[in-house]
């Protein structure tokens, strides 16, 4: 691979950085935290700690206890010289004070620096329009079933996922980044004792929707229903509608966690009906759902992380579901419901399924990021959590999120809207454009990862790459009757992939009426949403005898088409006419057209006309879907283009010759 920026592109993704050791020890019995420095800057609320206390060759299981100025004292366990804690802190200057037994004390300081610049995370819970308000739990907790409990639930869920993306950024080299929660001064239910105190802290918004119990709970809406019907409207979908007419939500990009109170276990049916667990993004909104079936098991505050993540108790199935049948005691079920719940949510952070950690089934293991223990697992350390983790693509994409800016990524600027592409180049070799920047390249195999490319940093991010198809298969090991699929990412976060290479190659490798020799047929824009039907044009060898005049643009909210006028009067046309028209006039008897910038979506929207003289026509037709340049690569010349027409045109796209 050769690159605009970059000479030699890795071969592997490059080490992650070691953790320090931030408190230095003069014997083996004192306390020590592994992940934290003293005075550190951090951006969450609540503070993941690792850290070792006592004998290290040791074996015990006793408390480190945790006091703040402003917060009531926890404990957390401490085995085998190994635990975790989770911290409490107020911006600014914050020091603890972390006791072992009765001789060994730290005081430790951090500081907490709250970045309001940042786009939130919303939690939200959504209700049927005719809700009781209650969710499912066992009879032990037939009184726990309420709206404010699951708001405290919730609450405590989300900075559960704050702390561990903080940490996970950390552990890869990328500083203390993490989301932000939407806040407010509120009554704070993270502590049991202090359950009336005011402070900042998480809002959970009830969005009471416009859909019925009985809608919601539908049957075929179930995600996990062998009678589920994907022609019905998706609990997605739904709720996305719900915040598009929120007062709040409706006017304003937002990601939001969203948790669906009315989930039932139906023991009749052996389902849980309203439940999906599904996260993405629709239009400037993106969101991560699940139900509400497991909050039973889920901690309310502080004081119940322990407990709750060291309960045995069997799930009965008369009364609440075994989610996948791995949730068949309630401290795996509170792993499966937030930390499944989470993986929802990375969706709706651009995040897709990984090899390995939270996006792939890691949510199992949710608890080890908290806990030094489990049931019949002791000790558990930072290098002992299985699936607990993000992939190092999962934090790669987020290192560019700007949810997760940090003051040292300096001014946000302009990002340019475009995202990657693939060109095809011949048989051998493609182009890969992003004008933003490309910050990740992935391989992979038979519909599974296999290796990736990264560009971190800025100076190295390149905006075109000249990928050879034989070196690509060589460095992910790709044998001659497998898959390779490639996926690009650029820093603006768009995604653009090639499912098989082989077939792309060959499929885009076409031969052309009055042409000698291949000719390399671009990527369409527009997902021929219309179902149209295709017209194409040969410009090389009208060219040579004739002079363009004109180009005719038939064009209303969308585009329509495309009249080439000539010198002779004779016309080529892509598309219909029809709609209003303009009309873009060469302005030399050698300029012509060297491509195309296009608006498309499930079809074409607009264009602007770009031509050898560099001039630039007036936009022509609508500003919807997303923006992509068709033009012949360098080295390349323009000789024809095809377009797919319906309603109006569907599909545009060039063909291009070596020079």
């Amino acid at each position: 691979m050769n690159s605009a920026r970059t000479q030699q592109q890795p071969l592997k993704p490059p080490p992650i950085p070691k953790r320090p050791n931030s408190t230095t020890i003069t014997n083996d019995t004192d306390i020590e935290i592994t992940n934290v420095k003293d005075g550190e800057i951090v951006h969450q609320r609540f503070l993941l700690l690792n850290g070792r206390a006592g004998l290290r060759n040791a074996q015990f299981d006793v408390p480190v206890t945790i006091a703040l100025n402003d917060f009531p004292t926890t404990s957390w366990p401490c085995v085998n010289s190994h635990f975790k804690a989770l911290v409490h802190l107020v911006p600014g200057p914050n020091t603890m004070t972390i006791m072992f037994q009765h001789d060994a004390i730290l005081h430790f300081h951090v500081q907490y620096i709250p970045l309001l610049q940042n786009p939130p995370l919303f939690l939200c819970i959504f209700i049927a329009q005719d809700s009781p308000g209650t969710f499912d739990v066992p009879p032990e907790k037939r009184h726990e079933n309420t709206l404010s409990i699951a708001i405290e639930k919730l609450r405590m869920a989300g900075y559960l996922w704050q702390a561990f993306c903080a940490e996970q950024m950390y552990r890869h080299g990328m500083g203390r980044r993490t989301f932000r929660l939407d806040e407010s001064w509120l009554p704070d239910t993270t502590v049991s004792s202090q359950h009336t105190t005011t402070r900042q802290t998480a809002q959970v918004h009830i969005i009471r929707s416009k859909h019925t119990l009985k809608e919601i709970r539908d049957v075929r809406r179930a995600q996990q229903s062998p009678n589920r019907d994907d022609q019905v409207p998706s609990l997605f979908s739904l709720f996305l509608d719900d915040l598009a007419n929120h007062p709040r939500f409706g006017k304003q990009s937002c990601c939001v966690a969203g948790l669906i109170l009315d989930s039932h276990w139906d023991t009749n049916k052996q389902t849980v009906l309203g439940h999906a667990a599904l996260g993405g993004g629709g239009g400037n909104r993106s969101l991560g759902i699940f139900g509400s079936h497991l909050i039973h098991a889920w901690p309310r505050n502080i004081e119940e992380i322990i407990p709750c993540m060291m309960n045995t108790t069997p799930t009965d199935t008369r009364y609440v579901a075994n989610d996948a049948n791995e949730s068949g005691q309630w401290w795996r079920a509170l792993n499966i419901g937030m930390g499944a719940m989470l993986h929802e949510v990375g969706h709706a952070y651009t995040l897709s399924h990984t090899a390995s950690g939270i996006m792939s089934r890691g949510y199992n293991n949710w608890n080890r990021t908290f806990v030094a223990k489990e049931p019949g697992k002791a000790p558990i350390s930072s290098d002992d959590e299985a699936g607990s983790h993000w992939h190092r693509v999962d934090i790669v994409r987020l290192r560019f999120h700007p949810a997760f800016r940090i003051p040292s990524d300096g001014p946000i600027g302009s990002s340019h809207p475009m995202g990657p592409s693939f060109i095809p180049l011949n048989q051998e070799h493609i182009e890969l454009s992003a004008p933003a920047g490309l910050s990740m390249l992935e391989l992979i195999v038979n519909g599974r990862y296999r290796t990736h490319f990264e560009y971190i940093e800025k100076e190295h991010q390149p905006t075109r790459m000249l990928l050879s198809i034989q070196q690509l298969k060589q460095q992910c090991q790709c044998k001659p009757n497998e898959q390779l699929r490639l996926e690009a990412t650029s820093i603006n976060q768009q995604t653009e992939s090639i499912d098989d290479v082989d077939t792309f190659l060959r499929d885009h490798s076409v031969q052309l009426p009055g042409i000698k020799g291949m000719v390399i047929k671009s990527d369409g824009c527009g997902h021929r949403g219309l179902g149209g039907k295709e017209s194409l044009a040969v410009f090389d060898t009208i060219a040579k005898q004739k002079q363009l005049i004109c180009i005719r643009v038939h064009h209303g909210s969308f585009l329509d088409g495309l009249v080439f006028r000539w010198s002779d009067n004779s016309e080529t046309l892509i598309g219909k006419r029809g709609g209003g028209c303009s009309e873009f006039y060469m302005q030399a008897p050698d300029e012509f057209i060297t491509g195309f910038i296009v608006r498309s979506g499930a079809w074409v929207d607009g264009l602007q006309i770009k031509t050898t003289t560099g001039r630039t026509s007036p936009w022509y037709g609508g500003q919807g879907g997303g923006m992509h340049i068709l033009e012949a690569p360098q080295g390349y010349t323009l000789v024809g283009m095809y377009g797919s027409i319906a309603q109006w045109m569907d599909q545009v796209g060039i063909f291009y010759q070596k020079k």
